[in-house]
């Protein structure tokens, strides 16, 4: 990769970031996330400008 983030979602609890979170990287949803206790997160690599950056939120 060419660049690298990390991105940081937070928030109140039950508002979504897990399905944010699923939803961007993967593509899916499912509306029967319980709350997460502990840390989730995943990685995205995506193309802009002719450069590979790789996400991981967090």
């Amino acid at each position: 990769f060419d660049y690298m983030f990390k991105l940081l979602i937070i928030g109140n609890s039950s508002v979504g970031k897990t399905s944010f979170l699923f939803r961007y990287a993967d593509d899916s949803f499912t509306s029967a996330f319980v709350s997460t206790v502990g840390i989730d997160f995943k990685v995205k690599t995506v193309f802009r400008n002719e450069k590979r950056i790789k996400l991981q939120i967090w």
